[in-house]
């Protein structure tokens, strides 16, 4: 409810009280002296006193309620907008790039990252990528240059960017063509063989145990071995690990997907009003810079960030192929590696109790087991020469 505190100054002020009682205006007297009245009324009581012909001088000296804001917003509106352009102005200068920096010392490999950086949407006096646009950068430029490059890291550093990366340093002529046989570096059972050259002694269904040849880099004639090569191919194998996990009956996690953003907003009591979130975040928290704070009224002016969080909530005692599964195949996978293919799971034990879940399961995998051994150092004669005595023998 608003209301104004006004004072009246005029001669016989009695009869102005008359009036207002007259036209039943309701009002509260707070003091009158020889000189002056002070009263209080309600704001559409003042619109009607101001109707009236009268010779009293009638001045507001307090505002109370809404119309205190109302009036606060419109004296101070020239402010408000200049704060407000000054807010614009200071988030757009901290989502533009001013600067690019690649660490490596190759000239020619930071120009094509630059070229690259700008290819995909990230350039000097640019504006600022998200965290997930970050990741997918990194993603094509590491499969674009592929040849040239191991790992890229995209860093943001306040109003720039640094770039870190493993230059790919080639083998060298002789370990390309060095001959070598290739060979088991785990036990399993043989599912695919993919063979470029060299000679395949191994067969599909079969049982290796590690460091057993796969693929033969000794060409034979006959009983005689008469040369040496590069085996080249990739063996994959079924192999069987179990994963035991260990997780809460109910989870619950605010996760940050890496997003924020700076917001003007006006506080008023215990709500916030945003002037410049025109598309808010469904979950996020924040942290609040007060710009001005009223020293009657509860209201302040603030400059807050926002980090958008996403809200996981997990009841892991039920759905096993949503909440479990897919846990104990990324556990497989951080041990494994993502080349693999996953043949067939089964629970092997599961005990739950009031607040946790453990639970151990099988899994049948496909991997690739491929490893090599190095022919450089074998002596075809001397091997030929045991050949011959074994056979003689």
């Amino acid at each position: 409810m608003s209301s104004y505190i006004l004072k009246i100054t005029g001669k016989r002020l009695d009869i102005f009280i008359l009036m207002l009682v007259k036209l039943q205006l309701s009002f509260k007297k707070i003091r009158q002296t020889k000189d002056y009245l002070i009263i209080e009324v309600l704001e559409e009581d003042y619109s009607k006193i101001l109707k009236i012909k009268t010779t009293y001088e009638i001045n507001i000296i307090k505002r109370k309620g809404l119309c205190n804001i109302v009036n606060f917003f419109k004296t101070r509106k020239t402010f408000i907008f200049i704060a407000f352009l000054g807010f614009a102005f200071f988030n757009l200068l901290t989502n533009i790039v001013f600067s690019i920096k690649i660490i490596e010392t190759d000239t020619e490999l930071r120009e094509i990252i630059l070229d690259d950086l700008k290819e995909f949407g990230l350039k000097k006096y640019g504006f600022k990528i998200s965290y997930e646009d970050k990741e997918k950068m990194e993603r094509k430029i590491l499969k674009k240059e592929k040849n040239i490059i191991e790992w890229i890291e995209i860093e943001e550093r306040g109003v720039s960017y640094e770039v870190k990366l493993i230059k790919r340093v080639k083998d060298n002529i002789r370990k390309e063509t060095e001959p070598r046989n290739i060979v088991a570096k785990k036990n399993g059972l043989i599912t695919r063989i993919e063979a470029e050259s060299g000679e395949v002694i191994t067969k599909k269904n079969a049982y290796v145990n590690k460091g057993d040849v796969l693929i033969s880099g000794l060409i034979r004639n006959n009983d005689n071995i008469v040369s040496k090569t590069r085996a080249i191919g990739k063996v994959y194998a079924e192999i069987w690990y179990k994963v035991s996990l260990s997780l809460p009956v109910n989870y619950h996690e605010e996760k940050k997907t890496g997003e924020t953003k700076q917001v003007l907003e006006i506080s008023f009591l215990n709500s916030d009003y945003s002037l410049t979130d025109f598309d808010s975040y469904k979950h996020y928290k924040d942290y609040k810079k007060i710009l001005y704070k009223n020293p009657l009224l509860p209201i302040s002016l603030n400059l807050t960030k926002k980090e958008e969080v996403e809200l996981i909530d997990i009841d892991f005692s039920k759905n096993y192929k949503k909440n479990i599964k897919p846990l104990a195949i990324e556990k497989l996978k951080n041990k494994l590696g993502n080349d693999i293919k996953i043949i067939s799971e089964k629970v092997l034990k599961k005990n739950e109790n009031a607040d946790r879940i453990d639970i151990d399961i099988f899994f049948k995998v496909e991997e690739d087991i491929t490893s090599y051994s190095s022919l450089e150092n074998f002596d075809i004669e001397l091997e030929n020469e045991k050949i011959e005595e074994e056979s003689s023998g």
